[in-house]
């Protein structure tokens, strides 16, 4: 399929495409007028990380991943969340599992930074809780990095607690003998200004152990450090209304045309001259537009409006039909189609017609001895015909031909329906009726059933010049036709080619160049009027296909 054939096969259902594209939209708009806003909160904390303890940089940036990824992990743990919600003074409704679902948090990528996003139907409580969990987080972290050194400071603290009470009572009772000349109470003086020293020393090294606990917790404790506050956002992130509706109808129109293409994938009528000649190799003689009118006398279209566009096609399939009988002079046409109601009886009728317009003489033979329809068509009776015209041997064949409107046309209608068609056209009798009727007329042209149906078309097409096969556009089922197409050759008969018909006008994108030219400017044409311009038909879909 070319890219035109495409375009207008979408054309052609354009109403569907605009259709789905409006219905996609409009449920989209509907669901996120409906749909309750959301709106989110972000805070930015900065990771205060402490030193890995080694200069290795790999190793530092590995630990420093390892590190946000945790505090990414334990930022939105129970804990946090309970205590959270214990601080929030708007947390009706909010329990712990519900604000799980609420808060993502992330480590920026290259980054120290960790963000605190939570999305909420209310915008203050978002913020409020976006500042509230860092804050609870940072304050757990600082309890968990002193519980590391709280035992070894403990002791050393309670040591230099010991020290300075052992130290305040040695002073004491120095001060006490601070006036003593006494050799024992210099001697004891002197102990105890000996033993003041060594507390002092032991409270000295007590302190620098302390402090020295104290720098370590300092430094080795990672937490973090709020750089940007969680801002009251009164814009909901969804739903994205505009952003719904348009990706709706793109979505929409991109399904409608998927469903179109399958449904022309899977349709496997024939709808162009190109499938035919591809399927059975035959050439496309015409192609005939659908009549309107619900009577059958209507579809004489040749006779009734010859100056209508159809007529024209038909006197292009005319035309057609001789070039392909070009080696010797068409006599006998037989005319059939693949399945019932593809329109064969109407061709066969309006070939008639156009053939005996141009001053031949000719003779059409309703030879449907099941489902005759030509005597309706050129409301006649149907007493008399071609079984009548088999079964007697006296009369002559002029007998059972019915004069028309048309100077040089005649008909000879089935007559009664026999209880064996097939063996009243096989026999020797119908060959006599078919040379009677050549000695008579210059073309004949024999309408028979379907050749799927019945054998009769079959029978009857290898005693003719050739045989026109009719499909009905959009109808006609491709295996169809190359069923008909084997069958006729199987029974050694001359096939001239195929007539498209119940063409829809609307449905020009495959041959529309094709109907415009020949059918409708060159008949408006040869009969002296101007073609007037058809007003565009934006919704060519809605048409009957």
């Amino acid at each position: 399929m070319e890219i035109r054939q495409y375009v207008s096969l979408l054309w052609r259902w354009a109403w569907l495409i605009v259709l789905v594209i409006g219905l996609a939209a409009g449920l989209a708009y509907i669901v996120s007028a409906r749909t309750t806003p959301v709106y989110q909160a972000t805070a930015v904390y900065l990771l205060d990380r402490a030193p890995s303890g080694t200069g290795n940089e790999y190793a530092q940036s590995l630990y420093e991943q390892k590190l946000a990824q945790s505090y990414v992990r334990m930022v939105n743990t129970r804990p946090v969340r309970e205590e959270t919600i214990a601080r929030l003074d708007n947390a009706e409704g909010l329990h712990e599992g519900r604000l799980a679902g609420m808060v993502a948090i992330s480590a920026v990528p290259e980054t120290n930074l960790i963000t605190i996003r939570v999305e909420d139907t209310d915008p203050v409580r978002a913020a409020a809780i976006a500042n509230t969990m860092g804050f609870v987080f940072i304050e757990q972290n600082e309890i968990r990095e002193n519980q590391r050194y709280a035992a070894p400071i403990a002791n050393w603290e309670q040591r230099l607690n010991e020290e300075a009470t052992i130290i305040q009572a040695l002073e004491t009772q120095i001060n006490s003998l601070s006036d003593t000349e006494s050799p024992e109470e210099l001697a004891t003086l002197s102990r105890l200004e000996t033993q003041r020293n060594e507390a002092r020393v032991r409270y000295t090294d007590a302190f620098n152990k302390l402090n020295g606990l104290q720098v370590s917790q300092a430094q080795e404790s990672s937490n973090l450090v709020q750089i940007e506050s969680a801002q009251v956002n009164q814009n909901p992130i969804r739903p994205r209304t505009e952003t719904n509706v348009l990706l709706a109808a793109l979505v929409g129109g991109i399904l409608a045309a998927a469903f179109i293409f399958l449904i022309d994938y899977l349709d496997d009528t024939v709808k162009s001259p190109q499938e035919i000649t591809a399927d059975t190799g035959l050439s496309t003689l015409g192609t005939i537009a659908m009549i309107k009118g619900e009577d059958l006398a209507d579809r004489l279209i040749t006779s009734k409006a010859p100056r209508d566009p159809v007529s024209e096609a038909y006197r292009v399939l005319r035309t057609n039909l001789s070039f392909s009988a070009v080696d010797e002079e068409l006599r006998t046409v037989l005319v059939t189609s693949s399945s019932p109601s593809e329109g064969k009886s109407t061709t066969a009728a309006n070939l008639a017609v156009v053939l005996a317009q141009t001053g031949k003489r000719v003779a059409l033979v309703d030879a449907d001895l099941r489902r005759p329809i030509q005597h309706k068509i050129f409301n006649t009776t149907n007493n008399q015909g071609l079984t009548t015209a088999i079964l007697d041997n006296n009369a002559p064949i002029t007998f059972h031909l019915q004069k028309t409107i048309m100077p040089d046309l005649q008909v000879m209608t089935s007559g009664p329906i026999p209880p064996n068609p097939a063996e009243l056209l096989n026999s020797h009798r119908m060959v006599q009726v078919i040379e009677e009727l050549l000695r008579e007329v210059d073309v004949v042209v024999f309408d028979t059933p379907p050749v799927l149906t019945v054998a009769d078309a079959s029978i009857l097409a290898p005693r003719m010049h050739g045989t026109l096969l009719v499909v009905e556009s959009g109808k006609t089922r491709r295996a169809a036709l190359v069923q008909a197409f084997e069958r006729i050759n199987s029974a050694n008969a001359h096939l001239f080619g195929v007539v498209i018909n119940k063409l829809n006008p609307r449905r020009l994108g495959r041959y529309g160049y094709y109907y415009k030219y020949h059918y409708y400017y060159s008949g408006a044409k040869e009969y002296g009027r101007t073609p007037r311009r058809k007003r565009r038909n934006w919704l060519p879909g809605f048409i009957k296909r």
